[in-house]
């Protein structure tokens, strides 16, 4: 018993023992650590293998084997056997047969790859032949031991180099080929040369490559990209998409360039047998190489951010109709597909599900895991700072990145749903877009941007009350933007106008017309706006004010109502008046026959008291009847109108009455006719009076452009028959043309350069004749869309016959004019 007790005692204690050191194990379980080779995800290799160069015979078996390392990571690896690029064996040892009717004209080249889900190396070997005679492969095939990584000098692994590039698998693995390199790549980044050679995916595959000269491009599954050697002639990366789809995400942005490097803003080439695309600074696009239902290759390309130039490969086409496919543009948020020989389909909105699977597959882990990051405040402010700027640059797929972790707290902050919105209306989701701005609407109903737009979808939508309407929201809580201010006018004269609310239109469409700081291309469609609005408010009103020197200034003006002696003078003087119109045809588009009217009058004031008595006064009134049709021509509605027209007026100089006239016109298209009398009231002595009948003719051509100028021709010609000739007054005969060419700076600022030649007959006895030359230089400048102001410097030349008589004298005017 006491044995047996004695043996119950020490088992015991020996239990007893065994759990404290279970628990002393488990209390200090921080301070035991495995072995590194068993805890670091190590690249696999092996510790062995055939020689570099292999000894083989044609037609005689070579066995050839290796030895992995002893680091977990290699002892977990698998082993491919590749030859010319076809896959042979598997394990750690293959029998190699080189038949000679294969390899005589092909020479042979083994890979040897050890790989696991961290990626592979790769070990390539050549193979030394000789005849048959004599061959022993074990004897010179003999297993040799290979050098660590760390045991080779690190400035043969890693030659200097300025750039860098790497390449690591996001899902599955992936392959680079080049010349007779293998590269074997997985989750572990692999530093590569951008020579020439080509990755590959299989249908799991995903890969990422980053080069420090051009950007980030991702491979999807079935994907081959051809890398195209460096030339010193490209400013850019250059690749070629065989089959299958890619991202790229450029470096930089548009706006980080400066006078040398502006030039350089192309980051990536892509070529494929239909198109080259050029990929700028800070763009993203997706393209796709694959074939149609009848089995013909085309080349898909989204632009996610930045403008993409696209050169079709046109090169069978003859020159003209190569011209077609220059300058091809495609912006952010929209799809193009190119065919072979140029043949392009319409410009259209991607498809949701192409987007989808491409973010899917280049979404990187590091993304994934910063969506379950803790939402905090401050986390946020971080959030929205980063908005702005992707914003700003349309990186609609990075924003959504950005922003989706957050959507459970959009409701802290109106701009997190406005910046999600605006992503998801960048990539042409507007259905969601729309969800996102009400709701920032909701949290915030002052916040002009998510009005704004609104305001833009409602217009694509041609709902153009609820678009005017979020539009003068948006203005009234203006705190837009510059860039935003600037578009405010355009995007409210679209809606006004498909709104029928013309006269509005018109005002909102000249604001945008006359704004350089808007985009040209909203310019442009504006003044086509414009043209289509030939309805305007039936009033102007156009108010002169200016100062004159010498009378060829008004003799420039082709006033034939001022009388002769006073168009003679040369004086300093002011010029002061007004123009009233009120025209009905204006308000509608409607044929038949419309009333209008108006009146005139100017003041001229000398300064020179020696001519103080001419100062004049012109009063003019006018009815007019306006005749519109519209005829078909060639299957098209034209507009066929003229205008019947009566004027009288009368002539105040020195504060008396000097000549009355009344005339009866017609004006059609660029031509105007009319006739009537004028009587003279004046206190002249009857010697010097001159009343009769009045006909006048003009006509103005325009020449279109040449070069920067605008060319155009003003004609005019005067017959006048007295009904009381003497020696001093008889018939008269003037032609007056005008040639001139008009330069446009800016949408401000113009300059005009023309000559008159200013032919007057009297028919006296003896016959006088006036000739006359008046070259006139004036520039005008828009102070503001309703008010302008004229300089002009000109120089008469006067020859009378008979003579002598010849005068030349410089002329001066500057006027401002308010045009309401």
């Amino acid at each position: 018993m006491k044995d047996c007790h004695h043996r119950f005692s020490f088992s015991k204690r020996n239990y007893i023992l065994l759990i404290y050191f279970i628990f002393i194990c488990f209390t200090l379980k921080s301070n035991a650590q495995l072995p590194s080779s068993l805890t670091e995800n190590f690249l696999p290799r092996l510790q062995s293998g055939p020689p570099i160069k292999i000894y083989a015979a044609y037609d005689s078996p070579i066995p050839l084997k290796v030895t992995l390392a002893d680091d977990a990571s290699s002892k977990n690896s698998s082993i491919s056997w590749i030859l010319n690029n076809k896959k042979i064996c598997t394990g750690i040892s293959c029998e190699i047969l080189l038949k000679e009717k294969e390899f005589k004209e092909l020479t042979p080249v083994l890979f040897i790859i050890t790989a696991n889900s961290y990626g592979g190396t790769t070990y390539s070997y050549e193979f030394k032949m000789h005849t048959k005679q004599g061959f022993d492969s074990e004897k010179w095939n003999k297993e040799v031991a290979y050098l660590k990584q760390n045991s080779i000098p690190k400035d043969t692994q890693n030659p200097p180099n300025f750039s860098t590039q790497s390449v690591v698998s996001l899902f599955g693995k992936g392959t680079l080929i080049q010349n007779d390199y293998m590269l074997y790549i997985g989750k572990v980044p692999r530093k590569f040369s951008w020579n020439l050679g080509y990755f590959e995916t299989d249908n799991v595959d995903a890969l990422r490559i980053t080069d420090s000269e051009s950007g980030v491009w991702f491979l999807l599954p079935s994907t081959r990209l051809s890398l195209n050697e460096e030339n010193e002639d490209d400013n850019a990366r250059v690749a070629e998409l065989n089959f299958g789809n890619i991202r790229t995400k450029a470096s930089g942005n548009l706006y980080d360039t400066d006078e040398k490097t502006k030039e350089f803003s192309t980051k990536m080439i892509i070529l494929t047998n239909e198109v080259q695309l050029n990929i700028p600074r800070g763009g993203d696009a997706l393209i796709t190489r694959e074939t149609d239902k009848k089995g013909e290759y085309y080349t898909r390309v989204i632009s996610i951010g930045g403008v993409i130039k696209i050169i079709p490969n046109v090169k069978n086409l003859n020159e003209q109709v190569k011209d077609k496919y220059k300058n091809i543009y495609l912006g952010a948020g929209m799809e193009l597909i190119i065919y072979g020989n140029g043949k392009l389909l319409p410009v259209s909105s991607p498809k949701t599900a192409v987007i989808d699977n491409f973010l899917a597959f280049t979404t990187t882990p590091d993304e994934l895991e910063a969506r379950k990051l803790v939402v905090n405040d401050s986390n946020l402010n971080e959030v929205l700072e980063k908005a702005v700027i992707l914003a700003q640059h349309e990186e609609y797929f990075e924003l959504l990145n950005l922003l989706a972790p957050y959507q459970g707290d959009f409701s802290q902050n109106a701009l997190l749903p406005y910046y999600f919105g605006y992503a998801k209306k960048g990539l042409f989701q507007t259905y969601d877009a729309k969800k996102y701005f009400l709701m920032a609407q909701k949290l915030d109903p002052k916040l002009s941007y998510a009005h704004w737009q609104m305001g833009l979808i409602y217009l694509d939508e041609k709902k153009y009350t609820e678009a005017l309407n979020e539009l003068l929201i948006a203005k009234k809580n203006f705190n837009l933007d510059e860039k935003l201010n600037h578009e405010y006018e355009y995007y409210v004269g679209v809606a006004y106008y498909f709104k029928n609310m013309l006269q509005e239109a018109k005002q909102a469409f000249k604001n945008a017309v006359w704004d350089n700081e808007l985009d040209p291309a909203l310019r442009q469609s504006a003044a086509e706006f414009l043209k289509k609005i030939n309805v305007d408010k039936p009033w102007s009103l156009i108010v002169p004010i200016g100062i004159q020197y010498d009378g060829n200034v008004l003799s420039v003006a082709q006033n034939q109502s001022l009388p002769s002696q006073y168009a003679s003078q040369s004086s300093w003087r002011t010029v002061a008046g007004g123009i009233y119109t009120y025209d009905t045809s204006k308000i509608n588009e409607d044929a038949g026959w419309f009333l209008g009217g108006g009146g005139k009058a100017f003041y001229v004031k000398n300064l020179t008291s020696t001519y103080s008595d001419l100062d004049t006064l012109i009063v003019e009134g006018s009815v007019y009847e306006t005749s519109r049709n519209y005829l078909e021509i060639d299957g098209k509605k034209e507009k066929e109108s003229y205008r019947l027209y009566q004027t009288a007026g009368t002539i105040f100089v020195d504060n008396s009455f000097d000549m009355q006239y009344f005339l009866f016109g017609i004006n059609y298209k660029e031509l105007e006719l009319n006739m009537g009398i004028q009587i003279d009231i004046s206190t002249r002595s009857t010697l010097y009076q001159k009343s009769g009948l009045i006909y006048n003719q003009y006509y103005n051509m325009s020449f279109g452009n040449y070069g920067v100028f605008k060319l155009d021709l003003a004609l005019q010609g005067q017959e006048q028959v007295m009904f009381n000739t003497t020696s001093s007054v008889g018939h008269t005969i003037e032609a007056i043309a005008t040639p001139s060419a008009t330069y446009a700076y800016d949408s401000k600022t113009s300059l005009k350069l023309s000559n008159t030649f200013d032919f007057l007959y009297v028919f006296l006895n003896p016959l006088q004749s006036y000739y006359k030359f008046i070259p006139t230089a004036a520039v005008n400048y828009f102070f503001l869309d309703w008010l302008i102001g004229t300089l002009s410097l000109s120089y008469e030349y006067d020859i009378v016959f008979p003579g002598p008589s010849n005068v030349s004298r410089p002329g001066f005017a500057l006027l401002v004019t308010g045009i309401f």
